[in-house]
């Protein structure tokens, strides 16, 4: 109706998929090279995921488009709601073939026969099953034994399994462990970033011939990526109505207003967009005062202020250099063979502190669990847990400490096995639980097996598939010890499922970090308070570009002269785009101080604090532009917080913050990191979404399955 008013010779917003008009943003480019290996490998199944709207069967149309039709035959099922043998019916009849008889093996012959002959044209045949999140699954499984038809080595049939989110829910199931197993390439197509949203639109307009009429203003494009998250569908459905109501306007300019007033009426209508644009630089949606306002549990003998008290160590062999924590330690009962079974937590590091204040209130809400108990493990230079953090998170003073003396990382770690294994031998805890891929998780693991403690592993299947982390393989090796698997994405299942591990040991629970942040969203500092107490400069906050906060963490790229050096640079470098707040460690301090890496950069360019408290952390990170971090743990806070978060590697084992969430991979390349963060100037960075189960009540799910694990391990009562 309007195209010929406005010059264009055809429709750039129709629903419909069309490989013509197809936008090769950073996801659909991702997905699409994912897809062209899974299609290339001829077997098996390829897996594609997506919110609605988010452009997978365009992407599933705009892959087969560039294939051989002379070498592979495709057939589609749209109609999901099938049992099995409907299925079977489907298939034959998406592939022309005509269905004789009516039974399983009936049709089972005939497609196997349509295959055969296929592949002795030397053609291979694809099946694509879309909205493939509807299915039952017994038809799931009977796509599994399709995928067995071979013609010598050769697959007869390869599908594509096309849905929503809900799809890859269901094959993490333990029932679907096997078709799993034959999974060899999939994606989860996430939305599209401001900049892309708007690159998307100008796409599709010149793809019709549009001459800037009608001509979008700058706000206007915000506005539309505002009101539609990012997602095709619905951009395509807004800028259909807007482009309508232009013309019966007789207007030839689009302003942020004429996209709110529509995006109104369409939801007004259908409610199809977005109920209202979200707040400039935010991922989640604030919480009610209730939701915030978690109970906050005053530490078992926490005693605030007293700066000269120190852990109390309970085996003989500690080493005894107090601690710097401001509170004292209950003492660990020594009742042995009388003692209550209790599990033990270790904690070593900022995040895994984090997740032990989430976890302790679970358990204290539960009647059906033994008491969580916590070890605290310290070394010099790393983390040091004070009773401001114990007190702003609501974690209970540990129960038992171990200091590490000064050494190498290995030299720490055999020390912390040795110190871990006499503290099992004489409390005998009835579980382990460790996190990650951290050390000391790895040091407690063994200790746990050698003594047949069952051990659980939080944080299970992470992997950035760089075998030359010891973290990476700190996580491979617990993993495979642990007794209990609990995942915090779906990501990790799959990494877990290629190595072997069963899928009866591994639950999905999600993550235990957002659960402590959301009861912390109402304590979070704000930065001209964390600023004034610490002296930095208030300038660092009144930049029209905003700020960024930076975060090495401890055994990093702070650790490494050379590769601290050349961040440094570069840092000084982008300080003067936009200001930055890094805090940083002691020693970092002194060597930055030592080496005199930053003169020549202002104060109002560079603030410098301390490594501080967590409620303060959150404030800074909230309220910053992006952060830039090596640190996974702050690639999760950014993603809750909804922040753009710039990795400082080229790996991350946190896939999911890059896959649905704000963080992007720029390593330590210069021109990466400029270009990262003059996005962020120019259109805000990367927005994301949380990922399933990051949702505050994965404590409460973790919970739930460690007591169904309690109560399947012990003794069934004696009968009278």
């Amino acid at each position: 109706m309007y195209e010929s008013y406005f010059g264009l010779n055809g429709a750039p917003f129709l629903l419909n998929p069309d490989p013509s008009f197809y936008f090769d943003s950073r996801g659909h480019n991702s997905a699409l090279s994912y897809l062209k290996f899974g299609l290339y490998q001829a077997e098996g199944f390829i897996v594609v995921t997506g919110d609605i709207g988010a452009g997978k069967t365009t992407l599933v149309r705009t892959l087969l488009s560039d294939i051989d039709n002379e070498k592979v035959v495709a057939a589609q099922l749209v109609s999901t709601q099938l049992e099995a043998g409907d299925l079977l019916r489907s298939a034959l009849t998406a592939f022309g073939v005509p269905v004789k008889g009516q039974t399983k093996a009936e049709l089972i012959a005939s497609l196997e026969a349509y295959l055969t002959l296929l592949a002795t044209q030397k053609k291979r045949a694809v099946l694509i099953v879309d909205e493939a999140q509807n299915l039952s699954r017994d038809a799931i499984e009977e796509l599994r034994m399709l995928s067995n038809f071979q013609f010598g080595n050769q697959a007869l049939l390869q599908s594509f399994l096309i849905g929503q989110p809900e799809l890859r829910d269901m094959l993490l199931s333990r029932s679907l462990e096997q078709l799993r197993q034959r999974v060899i390439a999939s994606y989860h197509l996430g939305p599209m970033d401001r900049e892309e949203t708007r690159r998307y639109i100008e796409h599709r307009l010149h793809k019709v011939g549009w001459q800037d009429n009608p001509h979008f203003d700058d706000d206007a494009f915000d506005e539309i990526y505002q009101w539609t998250s990012g997602i095709p569908r619905r951009i395509n459905l807004l800028c259909n109505r807007v482009l309508l109501a232009t013309f019966l306007a007789e207007g030839h300019i689009v302003t942020a207003a004429d996209i709110a007033r529509v995006a109104l009426e369409i939801r007004a209508e259908i409610g199809e967009v977005t109920p209202s644009p979200a707040p400039a630089g935010s991922g989640m949606a604030p919480l009610s005062p209730s939701q915030a306002r978690e109970p906050q549990l005053a530490p078992s003998g926490y005693q605030p202020g007293n700066a000269n008290a120190s852990m109390v160590t309970l085996t003989d062999n500690v080493i005894q250099a107090p601690l710097q924590p401001q509170f004292a330690t209950p003492q660990y009962s020594r009742s042995g063979a009388d003692a209550l079974p209790h599990v033990l937590m270790v904690t070593a590091s900022r995040a895994g502190c984090v997740r032990a204040a989430a976890l302790q209130r679970a358990f204290l809400s539960r009647e059906d669990l033994p008491p969580l108990r916590t070890l605290l493990i310290d070394a010099p230079g790393r983390f040091e847990l004070t009773s401001e953090w114990c007190e702003h998170m609501g974690l209970a003073a540990p129960d038992v400490a171990i200091r590490l003396p000064s050494g190498s990382p290995i030299a720490q770690t055999a020390d912390a096995m040795r110190q871990i294994d006499h503290l099992l031998h004489e409390y005998r805890p009835a579980a382990v639980i460790v996190q990650g891929g951290e050390d000391v998780a790895l040091a407690a693991g063994l200790a746990a097996h050698r003594q047949g403690i069952p051990m659980l592993h939080l944080e299970a299947g992470l992997r950035s598939f760089d075998r030359s982390r010891p973290q990476e393989i700190n996580a491979m090796m617990s993993d495979h010890m642990a007794d209990l698997l609990l995942t915090s994405e779906w990501v990790a299942h799959d990494n877990l499922t290629r190595e072997g591990i069963p899928a009866d040991r591994v639950v999905f629970v999600g993550n235990l970090m957002m659960d402590t942040m959301r009861a912390m969203l109402s304590q979070a500092a704000p930065p001209k308070y964390t600023l004034r107490q610490f002296n930095q400069s208030p300038e660092l906050l009144k930049a029209g570009r905003g700020y960024a906060v930076v975060y090495l963490q401890d055994q990093g790229i702070a650790q490494n002269a050379e590769a601290l050096l050349e961040l440094v640079i570069t840092l000084k470098s982008v300080a003067r785009d936009m200001p930055l707040i890094w805090p940083m460690t002691d020693a970092t301090r002194a060597w930055i101080e030592e080496n005199h890496v930053l003169e020549g950069a202002s104060p109002n360019q560079i603030g410098l604090l301390p490594i501080i408290p967590y409620f303060k952390m959150m404030g800074l990170i909230g309220t910053a532009a992006c952060v830039l971090t090596d640190s996974s743990a702050v690639q999760e806070e950014a993603t809750i917080l909804g922040v753009p978060c710039l990795t400082l590697n080229n790996y991350t084992e946190r896939r999911i913050t890059v896959e649905q969430g704000t963080n992007i991979a720029v390593g330590r390349n210069s021109s990466l990191i400029h270009r990262a963060v003059a996005e962020v100037i120019r259109g805000g960075g990367k927005k994301g979404r949380l990922p399933k189960f990051w949702d505050g009540l994965s404590a409460q799910r973790t919970a739930d399955h460690l007591a169904a694990w309690w109560k399947q391990r012990q003794p069934r009562a004696t009968q009278p």
